[in-house]
């Protein structure tokens, strides 16, 4: 039984070599910039760059193609129906080349990507479950595409098995892998002066963070907490009542912005909760999370595959709503779209039909 509800969990100098996957060029292709950091071992396989294993903190910077006539919210990608065996950049989103860095040469590039930027940002994103690198690197290159994020986005990601069955491998890699985001999160605090830092995390990958920034919150002056202009969670797959009454609150007192995007139709959440025998924080069902000192928004009328799980990336409306809430701050009682209900518990946001 519990390996049925695992199948329908889902994500959820150039040293070191450049790989492009084999595509077909086009003038009219974008391409993301997109730094990362990993604690992926690497993976000498064409088109892979970075495995499942364990490894060392790694540094670099992919460039992801973004095909003509890309329309916001869709994640173009290889279709067997179409006879598509390949990403083709005229077509795809796509890996074009993957640059391993030094720390000391990421830090330097990423300071002059925030400083040129306006406003000097920068968006941290982790992802979730079930995810391979190239794949979480394509995924985040549009979601900053189609936000039209003025800064650079640094992508972490830890050796996720890429797997609909490695779910419990996953749960433990991504605990080992907290003490690697808090230390890159100290470096770019100490070597990079974003003024705005903007963190997200999809699914499993919002346990990172969250714990993560519990302990930065400790260990660092106010004045570098006032960096982080917010904390955007979506869909995160932790315990509900654990996330309720330890987690949030412990967030909330960190003075930063945090807004929860959960939904009652993720089948992702729903099959987790059936494997861990309670809810999950990104469930909007009868144990939707409304907390003090967080805004939660439901999701549950978003588009988001055939799981319901990736809505971030695939519903306009929702990539609308955090396309405000980066660009300008606006609350959710200021966001055009979103209906306010209130409830015991506090107020939470839906979006209107």
């Amino acid at each position: 039984m519990a390996l049925i509800q695992l199948t329908v969990l889902t994500g959820c100098g150039i040293t070191g070599g450049i790989r492009p996957q084999a595509a077909e060029t086009s003038p009219d292709v974008r391409v993301v910039d997109l730094f990362y950091i990993t604690d992926r071992a690497p993976d000498t396989a064409p088109g892979q760059y970075f495995s499942s294993a364990r490894g060392d903190l790694s540094y670099g910077i992919s460039h992801i193609s973004i095909p003509p006539g890309h329309v916001m919210g869709q994640h173009e990608e290889p279709s067997l129906l179409k006879l598509e065996w390949a990403h083709e950049e005229a077509k795809h989103i796509n890996v074009r080349e993957v640059r391993k860095l030094d720390r000391d040469d990421f830090t330097t590039r990423l300071d002059r990507a925030v400083e040129a930027s306006p406003g000097n940002k920068l968006m941290v994103f982790v992802h979730g479950y079930n995810e391979e690198f190239p794949e979480a690197s394509r995924m985040v290159a549009q979601f900053a595409d189609d936000l039209k994020f003025s800064g650079p986005v640094v992508l972490f990601s830890w050796p996720s098995q890429g797997s609909l069955t490695g779910y419990t491998v996953d749960e433990t890699n991504a605990q080992w892998a907290q003490s690697h985001f808090l230390e890159m999160m100290s470096t770019i605090l100490e070597k990079v002066p974003a003024h705005s830092i903007y963190l997200v995390g999809h699914s499993m990958g919002n346990r990172i963070i969250g714990n993560a920034m519990i302990t930065l919150s400790g260990d660092h002056l106010e004045s570098d907490l006032m960096r982080f202009r917010e904390i955007i969670m979506i869909a995160p797959d932790i315990d509900a009542d654990v996330f309720r009454k330890d987690m949030a609150p412990r967030l909330a007192r960190t003075g930063i912005h945090i807004t929860l995007y959960a939904s009652s139709k993720d089948r992702a959440l729903l099959a987790s909760k059936a494997f861990h025998g309670h809810p999950r924080a990104g469930d909007s069902g009868e144990a939707l999370v409304v907390v003090d000192g967080m805004e939660t928004i439901d999701a549950s009328n978003a588009s988001g595959g055939l799981l319901g799980h990736s809505y971030y990336a695939e519903d306009r409306r929702i990539m609308e709503d955090i396309f405000g809430l980066l660009q300008t701050g606006q609350r959710a009682d200021d966001r055009f779209g979103l209906e306010p209900r209130d409830t015991d518990q506090g107020r939470y946001w839906t979006f209107r039909k």
